[in-house]
């Protein structure tokens, strides 16, 4: 039986794959998401009856508007922000406020299949059969419709190791186990999931080359995450034959010159590429899939999946927010940013005039082994891409090059879309503030502090001079009010000191705490910053210096 994801030529059909669009913890569900799947618009909201994400074309039937410029309404629907139309779960339009209820095809969004595994959102981008829309009355298609969507999701491509004992995310009753590696099932530490995502301005092709080219880690990396100084041995092999549904291969060496063992690759068609290795005291996996959305532009969803003997990593990964792994990973995606942006061009361009990858791209090592072999599978099984071959309207709907400022631009290509970065944001500006007011108000109390003591070292004799502090405090409203400031007073500057030294010294202690204070913000300032942009290009890899 031929696999459910090719076409009847045997190439790859793209819309019959899935994809994850986002992980579900980064998703607002008080309100719809917007975002392209091969070119396909689509918007993301949350069903509050059935308590599960929904995922429609981004287009209201009406007038063609997006729906993501909508919200669900108090009845839990997507409701368009234009003119009031109301969707429900699987697309049906219920309301139409103009005219009451109608429920017609033509007034359906289209709706498609959607379904939450591993902590992401897949989308298998062909609409949903016109069974699963039928209202009312008798459906005898409604069964087999249902029995087919439940054998679609057996297709999603998972992460095996999630699913083990001690993984994050079990099977649930009644779906089919995945076949597990029985070493795999030896005690030891749970797999963590540092988990990050980001929109890139190049296609999913270049995506996929670059995460499966181990050899531009020690110098595009170097020092963010290995060193250009440790080279080792890249004797990259298939270790299965190159089919349809991807490879898989073996770095018998494996990084850092062999100081962590051999590293294991698999490519599973279209967008999934995952590395393992089993080091001594950790064994890790770098997944990616590769999401296409335009002809060069890609949503990269990227798990760093690691499994330790102790269970002191699992704590710090615990108290640590999901958006610092956000913050933290842009560095090392923007060594790769400009390279491959402006190479994808240069590629493009010259493939245009109709030749192919290799004779292009003079890659004689076997480091290049697993790039040569995906760009293989691309022209025989994959057509060139969903958007086509590189030809000129390619070349033309990649557009124009970007400024390094747009390539760094990590607002548009993250926070703004992601709920656990925007929640960062209000978190830190929340600190930043309170650390302000402390700055201010520290500040102030200094400057207190140090005129009391200026003023008490002038005068010399306080007992005499300053009598009216240490007298009884007159009779009345007054004097409670006088004798309530003495003490705030003392509270602040500290006992009346002759010398005034007493009053300096506590002076000094509210000018550090304003110091520390004015740094938090600095630092604050800085953090928030990282939200923004990123700086390029990191000295570490133009410096003639190791």
């Amino acid at each position: 039986m031929p696999d459910a994801g090719l076409a009847a030529d045997g190439s790859i059909d793209y819309f019959n794959e899935w994809y994850p669009v986002s992980f579900t913890k980064d998703l607002d569900k008080s309100k719809p998401h917007r975002f392209v799947l091969l070119d396909i618009p689509l918007v993301i909201w949350w069903d509050p009856n059935a308590k599960a994400w929904r995922v429609f074309e981004d287009v209201c039937p009406h007038r063609l508007v997006p729906l993501s410029e909508g919200r669900v309404n108090q009845a839990g629907m997507l409701e368009c922000g234009y003119h009031g139309w109301a969707f429900s779960a699987s697309g049906r339009c219920e309301v139409v406020p103009q005219q009451g209820k109608r429920d017609t095809p033509r007034a359906c969004a289209t709706a498609y299949h959607a379904a939450e595994r591993q902590g992401l959102l897949f989308v298998l981008p062909k609409p949903l059969p016109p069974a699963l829309l039928t209202k009312g009355g008798t459906n005898p298609d409604l069964a087999a419709a249902l029995a087919m969507a439940v054998a679609e999701e057996a297709r999603i491509p998972l992460v095996p190791e999630l699913e083990e004992p001690g993984g994050k995310w079990l099977s649930q009753a009644g779906e089919a186990r995945i076949p597990l590696v029985p070493e795999l099932e030896e005690p030891g530490g749970k797999w963590l999931s540092q988990d990050v995502w980001r929109d890139l301005p190049y296609d999913w092709s270049t995506l996929m080359e670059n995460v499966l080219d181990s050899s531009h880690v020690p110098f595009t990396h170097h020092v963010s995450m290995s060193n250009r100084n440790v080279i080792g041995a890249y004797d990259l092999k298939l270790t299965t034959p190159l089919t349809e549904e991807g490879f898989d291969g073996l770095w018998k060496t494996g990084p850092r010159a062999g100081k962590l063992g051999p590293q294991s690759t698999t490519f599973k068609a279209p967008c999934f590429m995952k590395h393992r290795l089993d080091a001594k005291g950790f064994a890790s996996l770098t997944v990616v899939y590769a999401v296409p959305m335009r002809p060069g532009k890609c949503r990269l969803i990227n798990r760093n999946v690691l499994r330790f003997g102790n269970p002191v990593p699992e704590l710090i990964f615990n108290l640590l927010p999901p958006w610092w792994w956000h913050v933290s990973s842009n560095v090392l995606l923007e060594d790769d940013q400009v390279f491959l942006h402006l190479g994808e061009e240069e590629l493009a361009r010259r493939r245009a005039n109709g030749l192919s990858h290799s004779q292009v791209c003079y890659m004689p090592s076997t480091a290049d082994t697993y790039v040569v072999a995906f760009n293989r599978w691309l022209q025989r099984f994959g057509g060139g891409g969903p958007f086509g071959g590189a030809d000129t309207q390619f070349v033309e709907a990649l557009g124009a090059r970007l400024s390094r400022q747009q390539l760094l631009d990590r607002y548009s290509q993250h926070t703004e879309s992601c709920a656990s970065c925007q929640q960062g944001l209000r978190q830190i500006a929340a600190v930043r503030g309170a650390a302000a007011a402390v700055r201010t108000l520290a500040g102030a109390l200094a400057i207190f502090c140090a005129a009391v003591a200026v003023a008490a070292a002038a005068v010399g004799a306080p007992a005499a001079a300053l009598g009216s502090l240490a007298a009884p405090p007159p009779a009345g409203v007054l004097g409670v009010l006088g004798s309530a400031l003495v003490r705030c007073a003392e509270a602040v500057a500290g006992p009346l000191d002759p010398s005034g030294a007493g009053q300096m010294l506590r002076a000094a202690a509210w000018a550090a705490l304003a110091a520390g204070a004015a740094a938090a913000v600095a630092a604050l300032e800085g953090l928030r910053q990282r939200f923004y942009e990123g700086v390029y290009p990191p000295p570490r890899n133009v410096s003639a210096k190791d």
